[in-house]
């Protein structure tokens, strides 16, 4: 599998790992099975580590939905936090500086990181 989800109880997050290069209904798929995590366990901080991704261009439209139509969908909370990690390969990493404008255009707390401690700091940060 390209990817993975896991519920971690220490941190009281959810965790998705993206490894490869990946089709739009492959993100699409890690998403909403990211969320339904998140959901039966009543996290509302998710990361989404996408140090491996390959981030073809095929996938815009795909990374559109599920900004503009999965989260809605799926009554995903407006207080949920989701920190992504980017790829490593700077060819790739237009991918989350695009799904991380969607997402914030769209009121959605979203926010890249260069790392994986950047990441979980801020997702534990304090939110007014």
């Amino acid at each position: 599998m390209a990817w993975t989800v896991e519920y971690n109880e220490a941190l009281g997050i959810v965790e998705l790992k993206l490894d490869g290069r990946l089709s739009g209904d492959q993100l699409q798929e890690s998403a909403a099975s990211r969320i339904a995590l998140g959901q039966e366990h009543g996290v509302t901080r998710f990361l989404i580590d996408a140090r491996d991704l390959a981030a073809p261009r095929s996938t815009t439209m795909s990374v559109y939905e599920i900004a503009a139509k999965t989260y809605t969908q799926s009554n995903q909370r407006r207080d949920t936090r989701i920190a992504v990690v980017i790829p490593s390969a700077p060819e790739s990493e237009w991918i989350v500086q695009f799904y991380e404008d969607l997402c914030v255009n769209r009121g959605w707390r979203v926010q890249m990181c260069e790392d994986r401690v950047a990441a979980l700091a801020w997702l534990h940060e304090q939110v007014d």
